[in-house]
């Protein structure tokens, strides 16, 4: 099986073409996502992977983070590999299913570095309205469809954001995604989020258009207003556009292929690795002006 590392900001996910049931049960298929994403095995592990199958109309996807446990979607993840099937087919659009909910990916202009971008739209988001618990009353809850709760700080701490996003396991039922954002000016922000199942994360997709959409009820800013979200792994766009008052986000950023290498049914490495060495110079380019840029502003993070 053909196993490929994608990232969008430097959130790595692997994309697979396989289904669930390639696996003899749900606990073998669980043990194979842990190895693979295991930080310490020969894949340099990921922050989560999607297995797909690509034979119908609209491709279908099943999302699994490193612990082995499933998700709804990853924005990031979607990103890497709605551009592997827009690259398999050769057309400029389409439609992904995952978690029962369509996701469209478009083709991109690249930046001058190489740099491959897509546009993702996502299924509407909804706010959740019922009163957090402590200690995240003050958040503002969104789901895309994943749960987040938000939090917009005058200044980012990390060890804040950490011990909170492991609260958040113990507060909310089926977990939440939890994420710091702080204005840099109208239209740009710095958003890092500590994801369920997988922990801090350089981005989070889904935590980016969460994040976005908080900010415009919070402050009132135009939500069609392009805003620039950096995060610890790079740069994205995101806006929302409202239809018959849902609010459809819109993600913008790079999906960049790592490697690609032969995977085993047990995790066991099948055959040579080969990177994209172009890509991931282009990127790593686009990294360092990032990373300066939050280090001119005085925010410090932890870098992947």
């Amino acid at each position: 099986m053909r196993l490929i590392k994608t990232h969008g900001s430097l959130n790595e996910i692997f994309a697979l073409e396989a289904r669930p049931d390639a696996w003899g049960s749900d606990a073998e298929l669980r043990a194979f996502v842990r190895v693979v994403c295991d930080r310490d095995s020969w894949t340099g592990g990921s922050d989560g992977i999607y297995l797909y199958d690509a034979s119908a109309a609209n491709a279908q996807a099943w999302f699994f983070n490193p612990d082995g446990s499933s998700a709804e979607f990853c924005g990031n993840g979607m990103r890497g590999l709605g551009r592997l099937i827009l690259d398999l087919r050769g057309t400029d659009t389409e439609v992904v299913v995952s978690g029962g909910r369509d996701y469209t990916v478009h083709r991109a202009t690249s930046t001058p570095e190489g740099v491959r971008q897509v546009v993702l739209e996502l299924p509407p988001l909804s706010f959740g309205d019922a009163e957090l618990p402590a200690p995240f009353a003050e958040f503002t809850s969104v789901r895309v469809p994943n749960p987040h709760v938000i939090s917009v700080v005058e200044a980012y701490y990390e060890p804040d954001l950490i011990e909170l996003g492991k609260r958040a396991d113990e507060v909310f039922p089926d977990g939440a995604n939890v994420s710091f954002l702080q204005p840099l000016d109208e239209a740009e922000v710095f958003v890092r989020t500590f994801e369920r199942g997988a922990g801090l994360t350089p981005s989070c997709g889904s935590g980016v258009v969460a994040s976005r959409a908080a900010y415009s009820r919070l402050t009132g800013l135009d939500p069609a207003q392009r805003v620039i979200v950096r995060n610890a792994g790079g740069v994205a766009a995101a806006s929302i556009e409202i239809r018959d008052n849902a609010w459809h986000p819109i993600l913008e950023g790079n999906a960049t292929v790592v490697y690609q290498a032969e995977v085993g049914l047990d995790g066991s490495r099948a055959g040579p690795v080969e990177y994209a060495t172009d890509e991931n110079a282009a990127y790593e380019t686009l990294d360092d002006r990032n990373t300066a840029s939050l280090r001119l502003r005085g925010i410090e993070i932890a870098h992947p």
